[in-house]
């Protein structure tokens, strides 16, 4: 029995893209020394894998809501200084393959996060698109 306060949302199981992105958020190969090696990046790795395991999808949408905004940040920031990175302080110029990539990402994450938020702060939807309209015009 349903009680007034549940969210649709908390009943249905994550979507194939709400799957994607937490898997993608909660992988901890960030290329760091290790879960071990510094006691923080430990407890992330806990953390992140207690979220991946869990079975409260309200718990994991939370965790995908939370970390959109910095990858949207990610996103837009390779789009306006034009360059991905490649290695530790190595950075490549932007092909069209990568830029195709880039705002395929952006509009998933912008998806989710109209979704996942459901559209109450607006207001950075718009500034997120202004951004992206403005680093995804033809460079002269």
């Amino acid at each position: 029995m349903a009680t007034a306060g549940m969210s649709l949302l908390a009943k249905a199981e994550l979507s194939e893209l709400e799957t994607k992105y937490l898997k993608d958020f909660t992988d901890d190969s960030r290329g760091n020394a290790g879960p071990g090696f510094n006691p923080r990046d430990t407890f992330d790795e806990k953390f992140h894998q207690a979220v991946l395991k869990s079975k409260d999808e309200d718990l994991q949408r939370a965790f995908i809501l939370q970390q959109l905004p910095s990858r949207i940040a990610s996103i837009l920031r390779e789009l306006i200084e034009n360059r991905k990175m490649t290695g530790i302080n190595v950075y490549e110029p932007l092909n069209e393959e990568d830029r195709v990539k880039l705002a395929t990402a952006f509009e998933e994450c912008m998806q989710l996060l109209q979704k996942l938020d459901a559209n109450q702060h607006k207001y950075f939807y718009k500034e997120y698109r202004d951004d992206f309209e403005a680093a995804n015009k033809p460079k002269p």
